[in-house]
């Protein structure tokens, strides 16, 4: 249990009216304030007495207590409950609430808080109970107001508890708010490698690995189209840090050996709700500014319906065109203008025509077996393409133009559609 109240816990801590009307005022007897005077007059033995059987309860959780800290904030507590119990005023519930938020500043689990109550109330109750000794009417006056003074421990352990929740709710923003932080500092390249290895240890990744940037389109503003991603990943126990954006979902994928980018881009597909790119794989966090872009471009040729999840080295001339829009839209209209202006029908036949010739390797039996349709009727549809484009299939130069605008196009079809 702490002693000392903490900067953070200044800005929670609440005055103590407000704290001590957590609990109404019990009807304390004579007998029960003698002995709670008693106890008062050796505080110091009762407080060496809670401190020890803490400690030995709970030396494998406490965080190395120091035994004097340990007794001065037991001292503290035992002092406010028993003054109250003598007739004070006060109940000392602040002080209860300040101990929880310290407490949560160290990082020592709430349950060992709370049990640490529970020992003080245990070995208290039994001092006050020897204090009786023979006289029967005191031990009747103690036992009757037994109720009484476990609902004021229930009390203090509610307002220790309300300030170990407040604290860790701070500890939570501080911690997000620093995360994000540094998460942005690797992704926009405002990093070096004086502070690499701090902005890695906020993240939780290591500093000496392969990695790999994911972009995740979002179809809502702030939402996570790859739900669950991270937790999936510290499953398998990849390292991994994200961050939403307000359309996008982006983090950093530590890849290994037997975790590889075929792995990575395999979980993306199963939990994708749109559009995905990955980067190349690089070895460098200070990279990692690069491997975004990758990551966008990729991202921006995926489909949100099929091929949802697009490697920037498995997919280089979309992304190439996706880098470069005016080239692209120039592409669209000096190559494919004249076909696209045909009846939807038509323009629609043709496009297939040459989407399923450059699939097939320019083989003319194949494309009539994926299109259903005579040998002659592909040709013709190919000679149709070539006298409304200018473009032969047979030339390298033409039909590589012929390619980059049907992608081209296919891309902004895509975009509009989504």
């Amino acid at each position: 249990m702490a002693a000392r109240e903490s900067p953070r816990c200044r800005d929670l801590r609440v005055n103590a009216a407000s704290i001590s009307s957590v609990t109404d005022r019990p009807a304390v007897s004579p007998a029960v304030a003698r002995i709670s005077a008693l106890l008062l007059a050796d505080i110091d033995a009762l407080s060496d007495a809670v401190a020890g059987a803490i400690a030995a309860a709970e030396r494998t959780l406490l965080p190395a207590p120091n035994y004097e800290r340990l007794r001065d904030n037991n001292r503290r507590h035992l002092t406010a409950v028993l003054t109250y119990l003598a007739g004070g005023p006060e109940t000392g519930l602040p002080i209860a609430r300040e101990t929880g938020c310290e407490s949560a500043a160290e990082g020592v689990p709430l349950p060992v808080v709370l049990r640490t109550y529970r020992i003080a109330a245990r070995v208290t109750w039994d001092r006050a109970m020897a204090l009786t000794g023979d006289e029967l009417g005191a031990g009747r006056a103690l036992l009757a107001t037994a109720s009484e003074v476990w609902r004021l421990v229930d009390d203090y352990s509610q307002a220790m508890t309300i300030g170990y929740q407040e604290a860790m709710s701070e500890i939570q923003r501080r911690d997000a708010r620093l995360r994000d932080a540094a998460l942005d500092a690797l992704l926009t390249g405002r990093v070096d490698g004086g502070n690499l290895r701090e902005y890695a240890d906020i993240v939780r990744l290591p500093v000496q690995s392969s990695y790999a940037v994911v972009a995740a389109a979002s179809e809502s503003a702030a939402a996570e189209p790859l739900p669950g991603v991270g937790e999936a990943l510290t499953a398998l126990g990849v390292r991994s840090a994200w961050r939403v954006r307000v359309d996008t979902q982006i983090g950093i994928v530590a890849v290994t050996d037997t975790f590889t980018l075929e792995r990575l881009t395999a979980l993306l597909g199963e939990r994708a709700t749109g559009a995905v790119g990955v980067s190349a794989a690089y070895g460098m966090l200070t990279d990692t500014a690069a491997a975004l872009r990758q990551a966008e471009l990729a991202c921006a040729t995926a489909q949100s319906d099929s091929d949802r999840v697009v490697r920037y080295d498995r997919a280089l001339i979309p992304v190439l065109l996706a880098g470069a829009p005016e080239i692209a839209d120039a592409l669209i209209q000096r190559v494919l203008g004249p076909l696209l202006e045909l009846p939807e029908h038509d323009r629609a036949t043709l496009l297939e025509t040459m989407s399923a010739w450059f699939a097939s390797d320019g083989e003319v039996a194949a494309v009539a077996g994926v299109l259903f349709c005579h040998r002659n009727t592909v040709r013709f549809r190919l000679n149709r393409i070539t006298d409304l484009t200018g473009r032969r299939f047979t030339a390298p130069a033409e039909s590589a133009e012929l390619f980059l605008a049907l992608h081209a196009y296919r891309s902004r079809r895509t975009d509009s559609a989504r």
